[in-house]
């Protein structure tokens, strides 16, 4: 009897351990087919994605009639880049492609007076005449309301769009001239003498004035140039290598030129600008800006995207940012950027992790609005094939 028992126990054990093989195996095949299927599900959707972009663009550049376009996109911690086009060289765009990224520009100096908030140099609520030298700005205040921080970075201070020109300049083709040739002293000068005829934080006017004039605070206050700043608290942390004011000859040398809506070459303007749109960067250097905003736990990049002004169930203002639905599933943060001759278009997606950036060498009366359309649409076909929400 005991001998059967043995036997029968053995039976058993060679039975549960084949068992246990045969089941690990198919556990073992399952799973490799799961990771195909899904690796094959996810190469489709890449492509299908690809697809998507590539149509709309080359579409744009048709349209448009335009040399070339840029795009990046970041997912967490993923980025995809792609070019279109060509310049008249016959070359290609490329990661390293040097474009204008012009208002844009307004996103890092909004990083920047969150900086500076941080480290208790300013106030955001803060009569900007502390700033500037009181006695002799008397004038920036209506009805004894003075201007604020807050004002400027939501662009409802009251100031002009520029001092520099008009409308009527631009219709005369003179504009360029009198930019490229308006110094710092002269934007003071003209501050003093310039009239409120609203009361600060009552209508929003869009304001390179203001933006310039939060640059200039900003170096007052941290006694170092503006472009140190973009360096030390921004660009050296994103890890952003191209991202910079490029004023001399070989570094101007560097920048794509642009066209108009005739596709006539037009000249640079980002050497003749400052914190108000004069940053020039490429597509591998503003995905890691978009990865810095989106992933980085820093004070000053949380405070930035802080909603300042506006609703928070549709459109708003953040620090230089546009905000959209600012309290939804999805919110957005946005900026377009435009120069003489390149166009730009920037959004993140903070609770998604999400961001689009595109770049063209064209400015047209409504290429950032093409823009705009185009990186909507884009962002909708990646929520479509990922099931991102």
């Amino acid at each position: 009897m005991n001998y059967l028992h043995q036997c029968k126990y053995r039976v058993e054990l060679i039975f549960s351990l084949w068992r246990n093989t045969l089941i690990l195996n198919l556990i073992k095949i399952v799973t490799i087919f799961s990771v195909i299927f899904l690796a094959s599900c996810n190469s489709d959707n890449e492509l299908d994605l690809k697809s998507f972009v590539e149509k709309k663009l080359t579409q744009f550049l048709s349209d448009e009639q335009a040399q070339v376009v840029s795009i990046a996109i970041v997912s967490g911690e993923n980025s995809y880049q792609q070019h279109f086009g060509q310049f008249p060289d016959a070359t290609k765009p490329s990661n390293e492609t040097i474009y204008e990224i012009a208002s844009i520009t307004k996103t890092y100096t909004g990083l920047l007076l969150a900086k500076a908030i941080t480290d208790k140099k300013v106030k955001l609520d803060d009569d900007i005449r502390v700033y500037v030298g009181g006695a002799r700005y008397q004038n920036l205040q209506y009805s004894n309301e003075p201007i604020t921080l807050r004002h400027l970075a939501t662009h409802r201070s009251g100031l002009p769009q520029d001092f520099s020109f008009t409308r009527e300049d631009i219709k005369n083709d003179n504009a360029f001239e009198l930019i490229s040739n308006y110094s710092k002293a002269q934007l003071f000068e003209d501050l003093s003498q310039f009239q409120l005829t609203s009361r600060p934080g009552s209508e929003y006017q869009y304001s390179n004035v203001g933006t310039t004039l939060i640059g200039y605070i900003l170096e007052k206050v941290y006694n170092k140039p503006f472009a140190t700043l973009i360096d030390e608290f921004i660009t050296r942390r994103s890890g952003e290598e191209h991202t910079k004011l490029r004023r001399t000859r070989d570094e101007i040398s560097e920048i794509t030129q642009g066209t108009n809506g005739d596709g006539k070459l037009v000249p640079l303007l980002s050497p003749y600008s400052f914190a108000e749109g004069g940053l020039t960067s490429t597509t591998r250097s503003i995905s890691r800006y978009m990865r810095y905003l989106l992933n980085s736990s820093a004070t000053e990049v949380t405070l930035s995207q802080t909603l300042l002004e506006g609703s928070k169930n549709w459109h708003g203002h953040a620090f230089f940012w546009n905000t959209y639905k600012y309290d939804s599933i999805m919110p957005k943060i946005y900026h377009s950027g435009g120069s003489i001759g390149t166009s730009s278009w920037l959004a993140l997606y903070p609770k998604q992790r999400l961001g689009i950036f595109i770049v063209t060498n064209i400015a047209s009366s409504n290429t950032q609005g093409q823009l705009n359309d185009i990186a909507d649409e884009i962002i909708s076909k990646y929520q479509e094939v990922t099931g991102f929400e």
